[in-house]
């Protein structure tokens, strides 16, 4: 009887223990059981870093763990995705990719560390910013038909000046030159306000700048906007017409920014996070905020998002081979 008795009881311990190891499995599975790391391969105060900013406060509240943005920039943000794409694939490190690090530098650059194809989880789009074509306020160019002309009127065509060789508002430059047989060269710069300087010199006729990062000027009068790359106009500045309206349907463009984390990313994480994030997106003090920052934000699922990233890549690598742009 006794027993008998131990023998159930070791038995019943047993039964206990393991209910009890599965019960602390269980819940060392469930996602995200600590902090979230957020790479931005930018600097602190960029677009891309006041995005992540805003999108990490959020999701911390409603993941109910702390997400940490971790500035990593320099090499035309090389550094900081290579970083997400060396991280366990856990969902605990993950970061915001940009059309340049994403689309534009695979053909720029012989060598990147990192695989820009296959190296990423595509989680979601978190922010897409058309460009603007811009002019000093007392320059005799009124459109981009007239930009075209006046071109092609000058032995020496017009310069058009950018924040940087390779940047997406240089190719919309090189790309609009190549469709409308606009005679344009580029002036590379360091930064948009060297580039702006450039125009406000007078040493150059247009800039071509994001909507974010120029919104300034044009709010103080210092440039004057020809058009935006974007299909249609812009709530932040309902005067200036669309890419389409200006005549140039096929040269509608947006930069954007997708947060993305390490290959093999399991799909419950990477759809626990994107759940998340479209929830955010559709905020309306979210709208509101990326709104009057000249930007964009449509929720988007991790298959549309992976979708989008490989056709901009494919895009903008064609216009890179036909003019033969290399940064290396």
């Amino acid at each position: 009887m006794n027993k008998t008795f131990q023998f159930k009881t070791r038995i019943l311990a047993a039964a206990l223990l393991c209910f009890s190891w599965a019960g602390l499995a269980a819940a060392q599975d469930v996602y995200p059981s600590r902090s979230i790391r957020m790479i931005v391969a930018q600097p602190a105060g960029n677009s891309a870093d006041l995005i992540a900013r805003l999108i990490g406060e959020r999701l911390s509240r409603a993941v109910g763990q702390p997400v940490v943005v971790d500035n990593r920039p320099g090499a035309s943000g090389s550094i900081g995705v290579a970083a997400i794409a060396s991280a366990p694939p856990d969902g605990y490190t993950i970061g915001i990719g940009g059309i340049g690090q994403l689309a534009l530098n695979p053909s720029l650059y012989g060598k990147l560390p990192y695989d820009a194809q296959n190296g990423f989880s595509v989680i979601s789009t978190v922010y897409r910013g058309p460009m603007l074509f811009l002019v000093d306020p007392a320059s005799p160019i009124t459109s981009l038909k007239d930009l075209v002309q006046q071109s092609q009127a000058q032995q020496a065509g017009l310069y058009f000046a950018s924040a940087g060789a390779g940047s997406i508002m240089h190719l919309v430059g090189e790309q609009f030159a190549v469709t409308t047989n606009a005679r344009m060269s580029h002036v590379p710069n360091r930064g948009t306000g060297a580039a702006a300087m450039l125009v406000l010199g007078k040493h150059a006729s247009v800039l071509i700048e994001n909507v974010t990062a120029s919104m300034s000027y044009v709010r103080s009068g210092q440039l004057r906007p020809l058009a935006i790359t974007s299909a249609q106009r812009h709530p932040s500045l309902p005067n200036v017409p669309s890419m389409a309206e200006a005549g140039y349907p096929g040269l509608v463009t947006e930069g954007w920014l997708t947060l993305v984390g390490p290959a093999g990313l399991p799909p419950s994480v990477r759809n626990r996070l994107a759940d998340e994030v479209r929830k955010i997106l559709a905020h309306p003090d979210v709208q509101a905020w990326i709104t009057s920052s000249g930007g964009t934000a449509e929720p988007t699922t991790p298959e549309q998002s992976a979708a989008y990233v490989r056709a901009e890549a494919a895009r903008w690598s064609a216009l890179i081979r036909s003019i033969g742009l290399k940064l290396d």
